[in-house]
């Protein structure tokens, strides 16, 4: 009974993080950019311009799918986005938006989805479908957690803040001075691309507070490759936090596509 009801906080948790993403209350939702340009790349070589360019005015990619537009525009992983036709994922264009105005992330990210909507004639809503989940869980029997952990007091991480002190994520490594469970649980998942966590991560460890951590981890997404001698994400938790990952189905917030066209020509 103690852990459905951890695991229906944690998801709702995450509900709300997820849902203050994709739903700012602020003026982001009415802004646009001054200028998009948008190419398809069909039938052309591989683009010379520079993979991402970002900054508060521009938002710029050299060979993007509409798939991976979403994912930034919502701030979801791939897994979270469904339907639509077979060219979402697969036909890539080029796009180099600009406005004048000083933006915030949030911002950006309510400009995307607005250029979606505008250019692609994107139309979608989110739904809560069952999905593989992991439960993160305390790996051993006694409740000790591992060497590379420890609790903090939460006065050093402001008090009753639920944001982390910090966070540092890197291609094989995830560390904080003061974060809770919860959140590690979600940032397992939402820096997947380093961690190469594909499933939603829900906390059911029981453990309250604030932890500081150092966590090293072999990363299959390195560019450059090398031989490491870290563990697997998996090993690491256990061996390093004491937690484990245990496989399970329970609730994922999507985002659906309901209906998408072409871009318009510019």
């Amino acid at each position: 009974m103690q852990r459905a009801a951890a695991a229906m906080i944690a998801i709702l948790w995450f509900s709300a993080a997820f849902a203050a993403q994709e739903f700012p209350t602020d003026n982001a939702t009415v802004l646009a950019f001054d200028v998009v340009s948008i190419k398809s790349l069909a039938g052309i070589g591989r683009a010379r311009m520079p993979g991402a360019r970002q900054s508060q005015g521009r938002f710029a990619r050299a060979a993007t799918t509409l798939q991976q537009l979403i994912q930034y525009a919502y701030d979801v992983q791939p897994l979270q986005v469904t339907g639509g036709p077979a060219w979402v994922s697969t036909s890539r264009f080029q796009i180099d938006a600009r406005t004048e105005r000083t933006t915030t992330p949030a911002q950006m990210r309510a400009m995307v989805r607005q250029m979606l909507a505008e250019r692609f004639a994107l139309k979608a809503h989110t739904d809560v479908r069952d999905r593989p989940i992991y439960r993160m869980v305390v790996a051993r029997a006694d409740g000790k957690l591992g060497p590379a952990i420890y609790h903090i007091d939460d006065a050093e991480c402001g008090g009753s803040n639920p944001q982390p002190c910090d966070l540092a994520a890197w291609s094989g490594g995830l560390m904080s001075s003061g974060m809770g469970l919860q959140q590690l649980a979600v940032t397992l998942f939402n820096r997947s691309q380093s961690t190469g966590i594909d499933r939603l991560v829900i906390d059911q460890t029981g453990l309250a507070g604030m932890f500081g951590f150092t966590l090293m981890f072999s990363s299959s997404f390195d560019t450059v490759p090398h031989v490491s001698n870290d563990p697997s994400i998996f090993t690491a938790l256990r061996e390093q936090l004491g937690l484990k990952l245990e496989p399970a189905r329970g609730p994922v917030e999507l985002i659906v596509i309901d209906s998408v066209e072409q871009p318009t020509a510019n």
